[in-house]
């Protein structure tokens, strides 16, 4: 027993010390103590910084009170708290006693697994109220965390070092506020510990304490031996402190309640686990992203044409690492804003929105109305800049006010400014939003926001036109309780506080079309919109971001992108972004949904961090479209990429993968997943390895979730894929070479994509014949583009690369050339038949532009299809393509016409005997080209009669003559149609005689 005394006499020696000192200076100063507890009344309630955060932006206020007491253990993972004065200890012993409070606070909490914080330059009594702020002034604020670690490692067991080190987290120094909110150089130190369950798992804890002990020399000796000796403790939180289990007692049993704690070890460690998982598992979804862009709007969506003309900011106190996260309030451009920071000014929201839009400077005095409203809101400059309202002094001299003194010394003033924003003749009535923009917690009763709300909410008769915006819970909730005391009004509908200000930030300039033009946003769910700035863009130089806004504000031309996808080119973004205007090119696989359903599945079902998706699909069956499709199609739920280089190194890429998914989260988990696209690997291994690396990147980074973070979806060819099943953490989907009835039905709705889908091995001719019978229902032949359709249909369905030139379809439908505002598209001018018709380049001429059907197949039917149900044979058509003289009137791509047309009357395989003419045929402008152009094709001779006349003779033999007479006059003095008329002829007499 002996011995165990000593131990413990060492183990707190240096606290005692310590300890010792403060009381030496506390009752050598007790009168000073006295007064010091008169000028320092207690303030107001208040609670402590966010546990585990370290870039929120929380400021304590000197005085006020911590509104949570020191406990022990509660659920475990609300954290328990410990208080420490250390305002009178002295500077030579307080890293001392910082580090030995802390190791024995961490140990204590890590043994009981329960969350804590201990906090220094927090009063306690007798001298002050128990968890008064009182505040230190730090020097050095690196020496606490160079301190901190080594000692954590001379106190721990070798083998529970690294345990250690992970659970007590770095330190923390929150700023502390004077009473009328300016600036001081104090601050609280704050560290936390997390005993996470897969850190701690059942270990046990103790620590050690050296202490050295000077021994006497031996007579024979002339050295003086010092031995070390170690005593050891077990902490464990006992309600408001730290006990040792291992100290002396008087028990008859010492041992007893220590062997207790240890026995019991497995059940509380089992209880950690479970309480984590049900804090993950309450993460419920909402969609405060969504509410923000419609109360923003007021229900329009877009900044555009938002509901709201103007805009008022109310604002407190912003800490300088807000700043690059309310860029917004440059975009909504505010017609005043009501800042209660005393020091704005100097280094404040004003100092830095000045830098970016021009503003002028207001006391709220200068709003009183001394005559005609339209003259002071002249001298305002309402009219042309933003007008910031100092509304606690900090400029011309005036001094700020404590926040028990502003009702008297300015709350007058700032209501004649609410009231003079809130005439109708000065804003426009119902069509100006206020917005309580609050940068710190507000937490008294007495705050002038408070009061400021109930003044707003007076003049504007409710609270229709008021919107808050806080980052935090802790901040929505101490805002809406005081609004609900003061004001009766329940805000909670007219509130967002589970986006940080980046998300704000981000989600308000979306709404912008010039924004979405020249800014990259990534989703962070909730509806919710965060940028993606170039350098971080930059920096993800293994992957191809895709980002919310793809494509907008663009101008590839889509033909262009259409047509290299329809010869077998990779697809684009871009293909999938005109897929989604008026004239759609792609149609959604079936298999998409497939994969949404899993992957909601997986969501709700798995744990690991990182999940495989397998695309096993035929070569040529649209496997990689289909993975970009997906990727495309949950790219405002997902961060979506692709792997750029299948030879990148995938620790690298691995990180980039986590930096995707943790941008601009800090110490938030992440709310939003990546599905990461890697196509052809030529080995499962490596794809395995990148899943374990990405798995190993979040347990290093903790980011601990009851749902999976990273989606790999990995294309791969393969000749005969085979469905292998569902493991824990991969997923097999297959994709064959054929077309379900289902996308059969979808294709005939969207035919713009049957061009490219007329490739596939299984595609029915029924369902063409379908599409085609259900477009051509309205057809009316004395109507100009139905005529122009059967020309084509005509066309195509005997010269796969005939065309009609643009400029030629424009003035036949009276569609002059395109404005320069707006629009003047030809295939809209098809009206229903839009759908079965395309732009193309014409080979060969640069910038010319012409229109065709989307495939030939698509022709031929046409022509079928007009004949049997609207009764207009080839004939009528041949004759009406013959005979309109518009047709050949337009000089753009004449010539290519005329080759058309002769190519399907007179067939395409032609003898020349001494022509230099083959088949191209130049423009024939000038006059003398055209005769050339007849004495050429006088000498050319045909073998056999052309498909069309064959057909014609054969469904209409009574309107071969009249075609034939329509093409001589075409095409006078030709020979070869001329001996085609003549053979025909002779036939004829022949077959009647």
């Amino acid at each position: 027993m002996a011995d165990q005394k000593n131990g413990v006499e060492n183990l707190t020696s240096n606290i005692k010390q310590c300890h010792s000192e403060e009381t030496v200076e506390s009752a050598d100063d007790s009168g000073n103590a006295r007064d010091e507890q008169e000028t320092n009344t207690p303030g107001r309630p208040c609670k402590p910084y966010p546990f585990c955060r370290y870039h929120d932006t929380n400021r304590y206020m000197e005085n006020n009170i911590f509104d949570i007491i020191e406990s022990g253990a509660s659920d475990l993972i609300e954290p328990c708290h410990e208080y420490k004065g250390f305002n009178n200890t002295p500077d030579e012993f307080k890293m001392i006693k910082f580090t030995d409070e802390v190791i024995r606070f961490g140990a204590a909490c890590m043994n009981s697994r329960t969350n804590g914080t201990i906090h220094f330059a927090i009063g306690d009594e007798p001298n002050f109220t128990h968890g008064q702020v009182l505040g230190v002034v730090v020097k050095d604020k690196e020496a606490y965390e160079k301190a901190l670690r080594p000692a954590i490692d001379d106190c721990f067991e070798y083998k529970h070092k690294a345990a250690a080190q992970r659970c007590i987290r770095p330190v923390r120094f929150v700023g502390v506020l004077n009473k009328n909110q300016t600036s001081s150089d104090k601050c609280v130190i704050e560290v936390d510990i997390v005993p996470d369950s897969t850190i701690c798992e059942e270990k046990i804890y103790h620590t050690f304490n050296n202490t050295k002990k000077v021994k006497k020399k031996a007579k024979d000796k002339k050295t003086v031996k010092t031995e070390t000796n170690q005593s050891k403790q077990f902490y464990v939180r006992d309600g408001g402190s730290s006990s040792d289990l291992l100290a002396p007692t008087t028990s008859a049993k010492p041992m007893e309640e220590y062997n207790k704690f240890v026995d019991n070890m497995q059940q509380r460690s089992q209880l950690r686990k479970q309480a984590e998982e049900t804090y993950l598992a309450v993460t419920k979804e909402n969609y405060q992203g969504s509410t923000l862009i419609e109360m923003i709007t007021g229900g329009s969506l877009s900044l555009d044409k938002s509901h709201f003309e103007r805009y008022v900011i109310v604002t407190n106190k912003a800490h300088s690492s807000q700043f690059e996260s309310l860029g917004f309030l440059v975009e909504l451009n505010p017609t005043a804003v009501l800042d209660f920071d005393p020091e704005t000014a100097k280094d404040g929201l004003e100092c830095h929105f000045k830098q970016q839009s021009p503003v002028s400077v207001h006391l709220p005095a200068q709003y009183k109305i001394t005559g005609p409203i339209e003259d002071i809101a002249n001298n305002l400059k309402l009219t042309r800049n933003t007008s910031w309202v100092c509304c606690n002094g900090g400029i011309e001299n005036e001094a700020p006010s404590d926040i028990d003194q502003w009702l008297m010394d300015k709350g007058t003033s700032v209501r004649n400014v609410i009231s003079f924003l809130c005439r109708k003749d000065v804003l426009p009535n119902k069509r100006f939003l206020v917005i309580f923009l609050l940068c710190s917690t507000v937490s008294e009763k007495i705050d002038p926001l408070v009061e400021t709300f109930s003044t707003f909410c007076q003049e504007l008769g409710g609270t229709d036109q008021i919107f808050c915006i806080c980052d935090n819970k802790n901040a929505f909730t101490s805002w809406k309780d005081l609004i609900e005391a003061r004001c009766g009004i329940d805000i909670s509908d007219r509130c967002i506080f589970e986006l940080s200000f980046a998300e704000v930030n981000g989600t308000i300039l979306s709404l912008s079309s010039k924004n979405r033009r020249s800014i990259r946003f990534l989703p962070c769910g909730q509806g919710s919109r965060v940028l993606l700035e170039k350098k971080v863009e930059r920096s993800l130089n293994t992957l191809e971001v895709l980002c919310v806004n793809q494509c907008e504000g663009g101008n590839e031309d889509k033909t262009v992108k259409e047509q290299n996808f329809y010869r077998g080119g990779k697809v684009s973004w871009w293909n999938f972004y005109f897929s989604e205007q008026a004239e759609r090119i792609l149609i959604k696989r079936n298999k998409i949904d497939f994969i949404e359903n899993k992957v909601k599945q997986i969501l709700c079902s798995q744990t690991n961090a990182c999940v495989l998706l397998n695309l096993l699909h035929v070569p040529g069956c649209g496997g990689t479209t289909l993975a970009m499709h997906t990727l495309w199609a949950h790219r405002d739920r997902f961060r979506c990429a692709i792997l750029k280089d299948n030879n990148a190194d995938l620790a690298e890429v691995a990180d980039q993968v986590v930096k995707l998914l943790t941008y601009v989260y800090k110490e938030q988990l992440p709310r939003v997943p990546v599905m990461l696209m890697i196509d052809d690997f030529d080995d499962m291994e490596k794809v395995f390895a990148l899943q374990q690396l990405i798995e190993n990147k979040c347990k290093k980074k903790n980011i601990q979730s009851k749902s999976p973070q990273v989606f790999l979806l990995n294309c791969m060819r393969s000749e005969s894929p085979e469905l292998t099943g569902t493991t824990k953490d991969t997923v097999q989907i297959i994709l064959k070479n054929e077309l379900s009835d289902e996308e059969q039905k979808k294709f005939s709705l969207k035919v713009t994509f049957y061009a490219f889908m007329l490739t596939k091995k299984n595609l029915k001719p029924e369902y063409i014949e379908n599409v085609v019978h259900n477009t051509l229902r309205s057809f009316n032949i004395n109507q100009k583009h139905s005529q122009l359709l059967a020309v084509l249909t005509l066309l195509n369905a005997y010269c796969e690369d005939a065309s009609l030139p643009v400029s030629l379809c424009q003035e036949f439908l009276s569609l002059h050339p395109k404005p320069i505002l707006g629009t003047g598209s030809v295939q809209e001018r098809f009206e229903e038949f839009s759908n079965l018709i395309c732009c193309t380049t014409v080979k060969g001429e640069v910038g010319k532009r012409a229109v065709k059907m989307i495939h030939p197949n698509f022709a031929k039917r046409c022509l079928q299809e007009l004949e049997t149900t609207h009764k207009i044979t080839k004939a009528d058509i041949t004759n009406l393509l013959l005979t309109t003289e518009e047709f050949y009137e337009n000089t753009d791509g004449r010539g290519k016409l005329w080759q058309d047309v002769y190519y399907i009357l007179m067939g395409r395989h032609l003898v020349k005997e001494a022509s230099p003419i083959h088949l191209c045929i130049q423009p024939l402008i000038e006059v003398f080209k055209f005769q050339y152009l007849k004495s050429a094709l006088a000498k050319l001779k045909p073998t056999k009669t052309s498909r069309l006349i064959q057909d014609i003779q054969s469904e209409t033999p009574g309107l071969v003559e009249m075609v034939l007479l329509n093409a001589l006059e075409r095409f006078p003095n030709d020979a070869n149609i001329a001996q085609l008329l003549d053979s025909y002829l002779s036939q004829s007499r022949r077959i009647s005689t």
